[in-house]
């Protein structure tokens, strides 16, 4: 696993999975000049979801496993932000953060490997169904989702769409194993169908 030094992270309250594709409304000084630079540079920058703090103001409490970013897409929005669309590719690990000009936060990490493209078990086709079903939402639809292709596509999938607290979907992004996170996606599915 190679390793990272002072990596820009973006701290958000929703979830970023790799393949996924997120829209985000940026108008923080510190967040306009990253992605001024990353748009200049064509770079990336980590988006870890937040434990503790918001969004916009003091440096927040994030989770230590977080997903690269890399724009693609932006506009000058009517209300005078900027929105832009960021797809998740690599998974990281923070292994160490400062805090930078502005209040960025800056992150040692460690790159995660690659997740094995397995093919979806049979006995997960109920997942399978589900997936389908909750694309089929308007705002699904508008996610503009990759087509299923292997374990790992429908596990980021459900683990981004689903309802859960989002320790459950930090530890469903921490897992290298695609089958072991299907395992515990039926069980969330199971927990959800009896209501609890």
């Amino acid at each position: 696993m190679s390793a990272t030094t002072d990596y820009p992270l973006f701290p958000l309250s929703q979830p970023l999975f790799p393949q996924q594709v997120i829209p985000l409304k940026i108008f923080e000084p510190r967040y306009l000049d990253l992605i001024s630079r990353c748009l200049k540079e064509d770079s990336t920058f980590g988006v870890v979801q937040i434990r503790e703090g918001k969004e916009v103001g003091n440096v927040p409490l994030i989770f230590q496993v977080g997903v690269e970013a890399r724009i693609v897409d932006w506009s000058q929005m009517p209300n005078g932000l900027l929105g832009i669309q960021i797809r998740g590719e690599r998974k990281f690990s923070v292994t160490g953060t400062r805090i930078g000009e502005r209040n960025l936060t800056l992150a040692e990490v460690e790159w995660l490997p690659d997740e094995p493209e397995l093919p979806i078990p049979p006995h997960f086709d109920g997942l399978v169904e589900l997936q389908q079903q909750l694309t089929q939402h308007p705002v699904v639809q508008a996610m503009n989702l990759p087509s299923l292709t292997d374990s790992r596509t429908l596990g980021w999938q459900l683990a981004m769409l689903l309802p859960m607290s989002m320790p459950e979907r930090v530890n469903l992004l921490s897992l290298s194993d695609p089958l072991l996170r299907l395992e515990k996606l039926a069980v969330i599915v199971e927990r959800l169908g009896e209501g609890e």
